[in-house]
């Protein structure tokens, strides 16, 4: 009887066990369902701002053309001939000065020409001589006949034949002229200080009249058209239409780290069929003379200052998220949608103006795709430009 209670004592106590184990492990399971693990502390994107407020700047607008000589000419022959001559400097990338002789003709024929035309007119002047003594001589015989009262013809009085006479004489003065001109002609000259870019005949060349010489341009002056958009145009006269005369003008070329000094010459008054735009004209005054010769051909960067533009921010070309809207950063810094007008732009920067009426705002730099309105983040300050 006594081994028997000793293992049921043994058995309810091992019984006893399990449950309780069990009853602690189910206490220990449900508290720690009931305790919330700790929370993540909320991270918001950092976005770069730049801090900006209204100022002033001074709009410069920025184009691009080709130089080119503002007279560009192919020289023809005004008479024909074999070419006897050519200067020895008569070579592709030469400059003559104006008045030079380029070329010689031959001059046999223009020469005979001259000869005869003087002669001509020689005999046209005596004839004339002749015939005015004729008329006169006509008049006294017409005051002696007893018919004075009367009117004499014309023809009695050799009026016709004096006016016929004395047009010859003219005819013959002007053909002498124009043998003199054609025997001129037969030495080819430069019009203006001039750069040789091609040339078309050589010594021994039979040349009629109107063929050509050579290409030839003007290099006292070269001038570069400059396309402008309606803004661009805007930028530089703010109404003013003269203000752009008197704007200082740079041309560079970059790649080469070049820069030349022009002058405002003129505006085009009409649309150009390819850019669909009207052009700006600048001069460069004897180009090739200057420190860093200037060559037709070359494509330069204009630089235009206009007018001064009050109440404008200076922003990063890569804050506009399209060209009327940037990110601002409340004063709770949440992302808000900010709407301006682009006044400008030059090299990385746009000057733009709100069209809300706010003098200074915290603007981001680089806005993403994924931003939205009312976004928290975390401003940090980057003066990009």
């Amino acid at each position: 009887m006594t081994i028997i209670n000793k293992k049921t004592v043994i058995t309810s106590a091992c019984v006893a066990s399990i449950f309780l184990a069990i009853s602690i492990n189910g206490a220990l399971s449900a508290n720690q369902e009931r305790t919330p693990p700790p929370k993540a502390p909320v991270q918001y994107p950092q976005v770069s701002v730049s801090t900006v407020q209204s100022t002033s700047h001074r709009a410069t607008v920025s184009a691009y053309g080709e130089v080119t000589s503002r007279n560009k000419l192919s020289l023809t022959s005004q008479v024909s001939g074999k070419v006897v001559t050519l200067a020895p400097n008569f070579l592709s990338g030469k400059v003559f000065k104006q008045g030079e002789v380029i070329a010689s003709l031959e001059t046999i024929e223009y020469q005979q020409a001259v000869a005869n035309a003087i002669a001509s007119l020689a005999d046209a002047e005596l004839a004339l001589a002749q015939e005015e003594l004729n008329a006169k001589q006509a008049e006294a015989e017409w005051q002696q006949s007893g018919l004075a009262d009367h009117q004499a013809s014309d023809l009695v009085l050799r009026k016709p034949q004096l006016a016929a006479a004395k047009a010859k004489f003219e005819l013959a003065k002007q053909s002498l002229e124009k043998a003199e001109y054609d025997l001129s002609q037969t030495k080819i000259t430069a019009p203006f200080d001039a750069l040789v870019v091609s040339k078309a005949i050589q010594v021994g060349s039979n040349v009629q009249a109107g063929s050509e010489i050579a290409v030839i341009y003007d290099i006292s002056l070269f001038e570069v058209a400059l396309p402008l958009s309606t803004a661009q145009w805007q930028s530089l006269n703010q109404g003013d239409k003269s203000a752009y005369a008197h704007s200082a003008i740079t041309l560079s070329d970059d790649a080469n780290n070049l820069q030349w000094p022009a002058t405002f010459n003129r505006v085009e008054q009409h649309i150009n069929a390819n850019s669909r735009q009207r052009s700006l004209i600048v001069n460069v005054s004897n180009p090739l003379a200057l420190a860093t010769p200037l060559f037709p051909g070359t494509f330069v960067k204009a630089t235009v200052e206009g007018t001064t533009v009050d109440n404008l921010w200076k922003l990063p070309a890569s804050a506009l998220i399209d060209n009327h809207t940037v990110w601002q950063i409340s004063d709770e810094d949440l992302l808000r949608p900010l709407a301006i007008d682009v006044v400008f732009s030059q090299d990385n920067a746009v000057y733009v103006r709100p069209k809300a009426q706010i003098s200074q705002a915290k603007i981001v730099n680089r806005p993403l795709a994924s931003y939205l309105t009312n976004m928290k983040v975390v401003p940090q300050l980057e003066e990009v430009l």
